[in-house]
């Protein structure tokens, strides 16, 4: 609590002070080095369509991750080094195997206000139990019953549509995202039969394309984030189909989006230490893991990171100084 008496702890301080660290790499190191290329596609799009928006979605998708959770990585971190103990925002989203999913690990906070908020005081108010009752009648129960879970969750999406933006594209973008999970609610009887009868909801294959299928669903319907334009997005997103020309993409038109193959390796790097990361971490506390390995091996990997976002951080000549995402809302 923050009006609650806090004692000097070392290992949380210690543990908040690395916690930072790592917010500062994902932000200085993967978050603003991306968005160059990401600025570049999407304030070109005569220029980068077809395969680039691919790219530009799958980068865009990076920056915001590493830019969010690098923010509430380093607040969090400070609050612990006070003493404070604040609620986790992002729980690793883009393992996710559906967009229900998606939504309980991504911006919880966010996620459980407008379920308070909205949803349930929407979903018990006393015309919507009235329409419930009619809905039945006209309808039959199964279908009646759904109306107003459908009505309350096109309004939370609405909202935070709005809660975006006021412009058209973010509430385009709310009102898709609760369509897609409507519609995936319906399904979800198929589904279960298919897994039953096939038996592949337990393999590894199909669980990492049920990842991949999330993540591309999820990044494609960014777009409309991206180009700020509802029309120009849907037509950037429909060049994916009908001119991907993946060909551009060993032309050197990569070196071209304001990022050098040093940039590029960085990247890579930079985003499989992510997901190294976030696979160690299902199984408990890195921080945690880290602090019972030898003093030496230890210091060597609080000094890699601290040196890794001071060589190696997008900063400086060449590179504008860029705020968190999360300022904008």
């Amino acid at each position: 609590s923050l009006y609650k008496e806090q004692s000097f702890d070392a290992k949380g301080f210690s543990f908040g002070f690395q916690r930072v660290l790592w917010g500062y790499f994902k932000k200085l190191v993967i978050a603003d080095r991306i968005v160059v290329a990401v600025l570049e596609i999407t304030k070109n799009p005569e220029t980068y369509d077809g395969i680039f928006v691919l790219v530009g979605m799958v980068f865009y998708a990076i920056q915001l991750y590493a830019d969010f959770t690098g923010g509430i990585d380093i607040t969090i971190g400070i609050a612990q080094m006070l003493g404070i103990k604040v609620r986790e925002n992002f729980i690793r989203p883009y393992f996710s195997k559906s967009i229900v999913e998606y939504w309980r690990r991504w911006h919880i906070t966010m996620g459980t206000w407008f379920k308070d908020y909205i949803f349930y005081p929407i979903s018990v108010c006393k015309p919507m139990l009235n329409l419930s009752k009619s809905s039945r009648k006209r309808l039959g129960d199964k279908l009646g019953k759904r109306v107003p879970v459908y009505l309350a969750t096109m309004s939370v999406w609405f909202t935070t549509g709005i809660w975006h933006g006021s412009s058209w594209n973010f509430i385009v973008w709310g009102l898709l995202n609760g369509v897609v999970i409507l519609v995936s609610q319906e399904f979800e009887p198929l589904y279960a039969k298919f897994h039953q009868r096939f038996h592949v909801s337990k393999t590894f294959g199909f669980r990492l394309f049920q990842v991949m299928r999330t993540f591309l669903l999820m990044s494609s319907l960014r777009i409309l984030d991206c180009y700020r334009d509802v029309g120009l997005s849907f037509r950037m997103f429909g060049s994916m189909f009908t001119k991907l020309n993946v060909n551009k993409l060993f032309t050197g038109s990569l070196l071209k989006l304001g990022l050098n193959i040093s940039d590029y390796i960085l990247l890579l790097i930079g985003v499989i230490v992510l997901i190294a990361f976030s696979l160690v971490q299902r199984s408990g506390s890195v921080r945690e893991k880290i602090s019972v390995k030898p003093v030496v091996l230890r210091y060597a990997v609080y000094i890699l990171l601290f040196f890794s976002i001071i060589i190696f951080g997008a900063y400086g000549i060449g590179f504008d100084s860029n705020q968190f995402i999360y300022n904008q809302f």
